[in-house]
């Protein structure tokens, strides 16, 4: 038997005024703990690929391998993108006590939607994307270790729809032909649970791969957001970007210390600059000698050899380390880090 659902809050409008209610599964029954001492813990982001032609035909290894990553390492947080129905109920089931066990984990997906040429069209309405497997729901996941994150019942998700935004700001504004023509985008979004005892949000974002300035209005949303729903908090942010380290894009998350326009709040963990937020750094080269280093860059982690997944965290959390993995049923890899919380 599939345990409780957990709540979460599809936030209708920025800032906060209004909310509609809907189900995500969750796993198994969580309680608030009382704050631990601080520890290092690992954190992750991934990109599942279930809209991708070559992986998101896969069955249940792709979820199994990941389960079996997130057993070895035990990460508190794990924010997925493109994941899908089947492959989170397997990710429940394993994680978070399906069958009726409680479990160690909270496992939560929410679906985006499809684009819709009906730009009023509210969004409950709207059709769900679907993976390129048995028409099943495409959308954003989070895995959260319980205990360290002391999810409850009563703490709800966030689901917050960025591409509507957007469109809504663009019909404000009389712009009418371009919020037409992004209501016809898949309706990327952002997916956060919060402690309201460790005053802590983690969350996972996807942003549109295909609309340069629209993926930027997105960024924005989510930066506005992030400021003005938690004000205070300790912040765990892991996604697929979909653009580079130095875009405008980035420029919303990054701290304004790493410069080159950028006006966001977080350090990124796979900097090569660690936990220094500078614009640049002298890095060992291939023959031993310094080379200059942009601190807004890091490892690969797409096929392509770009880093367009990042993990962003408070710039008071202390980073020890941090990786790009391997994943054989994905063109995105892991990313991994070391934190204290």
């Amino acid at each position: 038997m599939r345990v409780s659902l957990s709540r979460v809050c599809r936030v209708a409008a920025v800032p906060l005024l209004s909310a509609l209610l809907l189900t995500v599964t969750g796993g198994g029954t969580a309680t608030a703990a009382e704050a631990p001492n601080p520890a290092e813990y690992q954190i992750g982001t991934f990109n599942m690929a279930g809209g991708n032609d070559e992986h998101g035909v896969k069955g249940i290894e792709a979820p199994e391998a990941l389960v079996r990553s997130i057993q070895e390492r035990r990460p508190a947080f794990v924010a997925l993108q493109e994941g899908c129905a089947d492959w989170s109920a397997t990710l429940r089931d394993r994680l978070a006590g399906g069958g009726g066990q409680d479990g160690e984990y909270a496992v939560f997906f929410d679906a985006v939607k499809r684009g819709d040429p009906d730009q009023n069209r509210p969004t409950e309405q709207i059709a769900d994307a679907t993976c390129k497997h048995g028409g099943v729901a495409f959308g954003n996941g989070l895995v959260v270790r319980k205990d360290v994150f002391g999810v409850a019942p009563d703490q709800p998700v966030e689901s917050y729809p960025l591409t509507r935004y957007v469109i809504d700001d663009r019909q404000r504004m009389g712009d009418l032909e371009q919020a037409r023509k992004y209501a016809e985008k898949e309706r990327r979004e952002m997916l956060c649970v919060r402690s309201e005892a460790k005053r802590m949000v983690a969350c996972s974002v996807h942003l549109t791969y295909d609309d340069r300035d629209l993926r930027i209005a997105e960024a924005s949303k989510a930066r506005e957001i992030l400021q003005g729903a938690y004000p205070g908090y300790t912040k765990l942010l892991g996604g697929d970007f979909n653009d580079d380290p130095l875009s405008a894009v980035a420029d919303h998350f990054y701290a304004p210390g790493y410069q080159r326009g950028a006006e966001g709040e977080f350090k990124e963990a796979d900097s090569p600059c660690g936990n220094e937020i500078g614009e640049s750094t002298l890095a060992p080269g291939p023959v031993g000698w310094p080379t200059f280093t942009y601190c807004r860059s890091g490892e690969g982690t797409h096929n392509s050899g770009m880093k367009m997944d990042a993990l962003f965290v408070s710039p008071t959390v202390e980073v020890t380390w941090s990786d790009a993995t391997k994943a054989l049923h994905s063109d995105h890899v892991p990313l991994w880090a070391g934190v204290i919380l």
